[in-house]
């Protein structure tokens, strides 16, 4: 596999999982990687540039470490390490509404930043700022957020900490429109007449969203199941025999225990099944091919 600057980290880490150990050890901003839920969220939005970036390295030292773990790869040009200092420093936010998201002690308990931002993001007007408080450059946000129509500002802290500002990018009326004009002048972020676009960013917004829930939902139910679950790993096994093997220890599953289940991915087939058997299920994805998934019967008193 050929690595360029602009090669996503995923695609790295679909083609060689144990990768994570070499991005790992580059830079310890990396080591976040390690946990699978902020690799399945990160990892999918950042380019190798992108990491080099975050890391405050040259994109060729980068590009070097993944050589020595096999990949080939397209050095770059002229490449050298920024040191200078961040060059896009807020302007005067007084008078303003600061709402501010420290994400840092979301990141420490292992969990996903990006649904929290997005739920605050949708929530901003166009007189307030929206600050986002990191211990590293959050360039997929910035990138995410500007394709919004957000606008953003960024200066570090004493402690090294990264105060990244973003404010909508709202059309002001000019002096016509304000006399004579029957409607506003709607920005990207607030056009409600683009509706298809609308229910389309609604849509990618709703399924980010929801891998907060469904991660939350996961370790709900594996704290509520904790000691009482039977646990089956298929696999290595080929199609139709996962399912096959799923559905027997089910039929032999306890009352009020749950079957933990190691699988490469969601099975599809499978879930039908399960519901006309009264079963439910939660899933959290490490991988590409490697999913957890929980099989459990809720209590007839819920």
């Amino acid at each position: 596999m050929l690595v360029t600057k602009d090669t996503k980290i995923s695609k790295i880490l679909k083609e060689k999982p144990e990768a994570i150990d070499v991005i790992s050890g580059i830079h310890p901003n990396f080591k976040k990687l390690q946990n699978p839920i902020l690799r399945r969220s990160l990892a999918t939005r950042v380019t190798v540039k992108d990491a080099a970036r975050i890391g405050k390295i040259p994109v060729n030292d980068f590009l070097k470490a993944l050589q020595k773990a096999g990949f080939e790869v397209e050095l770059v040009a002229g490449d050298f390490q920024n040191t200078s200092d961040l060059e896009i420093m807020p302007p005067d936010f007084s008078g303003k509404e600061i709402v501010e998201l420290d994400v840092r002690p979301i990141i420490a308990q292992g969990r996903d930043p990006f649904g929290y931002i997005i739920k605050t993001a949708k929530k901003i007007k166009p007189g307030q700022v929206l600050l986002i408080i990191n211990d590293f450059e959050p360039i997929p946000l910035i990138d995410y957020l500007v394709g919004k129509n957000f606008v953003h500002w960024m200066t570090q802290d004493d402690e090294g900490n990264y105060l990244t500002y973003f404010k909508l990018n709202c059309k002001k009326p000019g002096l016509l429109q304000r006399l004579f004009g029957k409607k506003q002048i709607p920005c990207k972020y607030h056009d409600i007449q683009a509706k298809t676009n609308h229910e389309k960013t609604e849509k990618v917004e709703k399924i980010e969203e929801n891998f907060i829930n469904e991660i939350e939902d996961f370790d709900k139910i594996k704290n509520q199941y904790e000691g009482q679950m039977s646990e089956v790993d298929v696999r290595h096994l080929e199609m139709p025999i996962p399912m096959q093997t799923i559905l027997e220890h089910l039929e032999h599953l306890p009352e009020n225990e749950a079957l933990f289940v190691h699988h490469k991915r969601i099975p599809q087939f499978l879930l039908p099944e399960l519901k006309k058997r009264g079963f439910h299920w939660v899933s959290k994805e490490l991988s590409p091919d490697y999913t957890y998934l929980i099989i459990y019967k809720k209590p007839k008193n819920d």
